[in-house]
């Protein structure tokens, strides 16, 4: 029998900003990573509370935070202090309800496996995307770790690229618990 993937509850969206992940996951080294300029239009993909779309906005990245689940979205708001600086879209994915070629950069950090249509998801990044967009993309390493989910859902470093036809891997990092990999539309 076929299971979808699991998804992330809102009922535990306290553990997206705690300090245990903070310490696995330093949202700082992500933001780096990605290196955001300001005014660039991102979409935080499956945004959650906000744990990356804050940072992205302190930045000066225009932001936009998609998740399928309000009570995501209004965690975010809470968290960014109702500041109205990033714009809320409630959208489950893989559809992105986004102009064509909208956006320089989507990212989606602990997310990709989690969508049971990964090429439908990769069309509409694709079409949201302006020419040279890049994608950023941060997911659980497919080994066993003490958290993250079923080991069966994860999609390996080595193979996520191949997920993603017309875009150049310019860099990736291994951690030992997540991979990050940017791609940029060639």
């Amino acid at each position: 029998m076929h299971q979808r993937p699991s998804q992330f509850p809102a009922s535990e969206s306290h553990r997206l900003v705690n300090e245990d992940r903070r310490k696995r996951q330093p949202v700082e080294v992500i933001v780096q990573r990605i290196g955001p300029k300001v005014g660039e239009i991102i979409a935080d993909l499956g945004a959650g509370v906000g744990y990356l779309s804050i940072p992205l906005a302190d930045e000066g990245a225009t932001v936009i935070a998609l998740d399928f689940q309000q009570d995501m979205l209004d965690g975010l708001r809470e968290r960014d202090n109702g500041r109205g600086r990033i714009r809320l879209v409630r959208a489950t994915l893989p559809e992105i309800p986004l102009p064509d070629a909208s956006l320089d950069r989507a990212v989606m950090v602990n997310v990709f496996h989690e969508v049971e249509d990964k090429e439908g998801l990769v069309l509409e990044i694709s079409r949201v995307l302006r020419p040279k967009g890049r994608i950023s993309l941060v997911d659980w390493q497919a080994r066993e770790t003490e958290r993250g989910p079923p080991l069966h859902e994860r999609v390996p470093m080595e193979k996520a690229p191949s997920y993603f036809p017309g875009f150049a891997l310019e860099k990736s990092y291994d951690d030992p618990i997540y991979y990050h990999l940017e791609l940029r539309r060639e």
